[in-house]
């Protein structure tokens, strides 16, 4: 018996929740019946489950009879909800700059932080290069992005334009509800020179083999919110990229490397950003679940380029996906008042 595939991007929100009958937002519910046929487009491949694995997804099979046996344990989960945490993202970058040692790699700035009150301090200490403090300046801007350790489509991430070295009070209040709901928050540069958004997609294998399925490229709004995705040829995605692929091949291994060595199995996504100078950034997050980029890939082997495709039902409110002009995007209807 194969598991019934799920459209359950709300996913994420319930790994920060850790309980089995979670239950997400309306807009988010109907979010997900509105786009619930986008589960057909991995029908039948290697990718057949849910979109995401949490206690509440395993419970949500549980009702629908599917056998214990088939399910994942709640020790797995435990370590999926631990791995897809930005914490570990934190961790995971640190690590990769120490090996690479390679200045056309950004992010060593980015830190979890699990105390508000000594954020301010914990900037100039891990981010000299953010907040350039000098007593002959008497004001210090720059621009930070904050992110809970669980969130999707944007949700729970946001930027603050600082001014005078600090973070707003109103700043420090939102990362106190992230200190309390999920213990601790992400802190990292706001690149405003980002070029490009694209991630990397892998397949991890039940016997920890790891394959690298392709690149995705994708645009983001400010907040982290999803936009769309290229569907195109991998030579057209890497023209896009336009970066040494010498070094994207060596982040490819290092990846590959790593993702084997954890108890996952399933789709990941790593998503990454370029910036006008050619810096990337190659590790913002780790998706430890399906993601569109996949879908993207999986749209390009049925589809290939230029073609118009409503992957869902068309509405006259509420959301629905298509394909068109080489993108795939997600679309929202406001209904009348």
């Amino acid at each position: 018996m194969k598991l019934p595939n799920l459209f359950n991007p709300s996913n994420d929100m319930a790994l920060a929740s850790h309980v089995r009958e979670y239950v997400p937002p309306k807009r988010i519910q109907q979010m997900e019946a509105d786009l619930e046929a986008l589960a057909a487009v991995w029908e039948g491949t290697m990718f057949s489950g849910p979109w995401g694995w949490s206690l509440a997804t395993k419970r949500r099979y549980e009702r629908m009879g599917v056998p214990v046996e088939l399910l994942p344990s709640d020790d797995w989960i435990e370590e999926v909800r631990k791995l897809s945490s930005r914490e570990y993202a934190c961790e995971y970058i640190k690590e990769l700059l120490e090996e690479f040692q390679d200045e056309r790699l950004l992010g060593d700035g980015m830190f979890f932080c699990k105390d508000v009150s000594t954020l301010n301090s914990q900037l100039s200490t891990f981010c000299p290069h953010l907040l350039t403090l000098n007593s002959q300046l008497s004001t210090v801007n720059c621009h930070l992005i904050f992110k809970s350790p669980w969130s999707s489509s944007g949700r729970g991430v946001f930027v603050d334009r600082m001014a005078d070295g600090k973070c707003q009070m109103s700043t420090l209040k939102r990362l106190q509800g992230f200190l309390s709901s999920q213990g601790g928050f992400v802190v990292d540069r706001f690149y405003e020179n980002k070029v490009l958004d694209f991630a990397m997609e892998f397949f991890v294998h039940e016997d920890h083999t790891v394959e690298f399925l392709g690149w995705s490229v994708f645009h983001a709004g400010e907040n982290g919110a999803y936009g769309y995705n290229y569907v195109e040829s991998q030579e057209e995605l890497l023209r896009r990229i336009d970066t040494d692929e010498n070094l994207l091949l060596r982040l490819i291994e290092y990846h590959k490397e790593h993702l084997a060595k954890t108890a996952y199995h399933g789709p990941v996504g790593i998503d990454m950003l370029k910036t006008a100078d050619g810096s990337i950034h190659p590790c913002l997050e780790i998706n430890l679940r399906m993601n569109m980029g996949i879908l993207a890939l999986l749209l390009y082997e049925q589809y290939g380029s230029n073609a118009t495709v409503a992957l869902t039902p068309e509405r006259g409110c509420g959301f629905q996906a298509s394909l068109k002009e080489d993108r795939l995007q997600i679309d929202y209807t406001a209904g009348k008042k």
